[in-house]
């Protein structure tokens, strides 16, 4: 079978590195290619996946909210979540998913139930694990506006950021901004001095493995989790959905940790 990950740009996706290493572990001749797609060249995007005989393809920047208008069908979360990170094509019909929140979930399982859960921004990721963790947790967003929050079609309580009061409660912290990542700003959005020794740190991005808001946790002693397996888990799940098997998640893993530690060494 043939699979994909699409975006503009999509030169620097590790996608392709991941999927094929769990193809090498399941001994499938299954194939994963990264596709630029040109914003220009968009609106042809059903004639290019069809001509390239793909069975199913992931989607990152800047298509998620688009491809909601481009598939057949719509599953229930993604229509909630308002984004779309995984198409299955099946007998000519496109199904569109999206397997972020889940792939957090994932991440995160040991530590959720029942908590209060702090998300930093309201993005598309944010609405995303908002939506997947809002049904067993009192979650509450942080963000530099409340309007966007405001928008989405469930429920959840939103604050600016100068909300200490609301940091002093939280379980559970999860960055969702692209504050901290390689190539963009890292200033604090919150104080973490402020939060309980027990609680727990989150950060979706992965390079760094430790971003700044991670680092100034783990140096007061509080547990932390980076992006990483939120990239796996997400990447397995959309296998399950292509193939209805299970992905070897520890050689997925594995294979980006190699590359992001060969990549330091340089």
């Amino acid at each position: 079978m043939k699979f994909a990950v699409i975006g503009h740009p999509i030169k620097h996706s590790l996608s392709p590195l991941m999927h094929h290493a769990n193809f090498k572990a399941l001994q499938t001749d299954d194939e994963f290619a990264a596709l630029h797609i040109d914003p220009k060249h968009f609106h042809h995007l059903r004639d290019i996946i069809q001509d390239k005989a793909i069975d199913g393809f992931n989607i990152t920047i800047p298509y998620k909210v688009d491809m909601l208008q481009i598939v057949d069908v719509v599953d229930t979360e993604a229509q909630m979540i308002g984004a779309i990170n995984t198409v299955h094509i099946k007998d000519g019909v496109w199904y569109g998913y999206n397997t972020d929140g889940a792939g957090f979930k994932a991440s995160i399982e040991n530590y959720i139930g029942g908590k209060n859960i702090v998300v930093l921004g309201a993005g598309g990721a944010s609405r995303a694990i908002c939506y997947t963790l809002f049904k067993d947790n009192k979650v509450t967003v942080l963000n530099r506006n409340t309007n966007r929050v405001a928008d989405w079609p469930f429920q959840i309580e939103a604050y600016t950021y100068d909300m200490s009061d609301t940091i002093k409660q939280a379980d559970i912290v999860i960055n969702t901004t692209p504050v901290g990542m390689d190539g963009f700003m890292s200033d604090d959005l919150i104080d973490i001095s402020q939060l309980k020794p027990s609680a727990v740190v989150c950060d979706i991005i992965y390079t760094p493995d430790r971003t700044p808001i991670l680092q100034s946790a783990e140096q007061r002693g509080l547990s932390i989790i980076n992006g990483l397996d939120m990239f796996v888990n997400q990447g397995a799940l959309s296998y399950e959905i292509w193939t209805g098997k299970k992905a070897d998640k520890t050689a997925m893993k594995q294979a980006v940790i190699n590359y992001l530690q060969r990549s330091t060494l340089c």
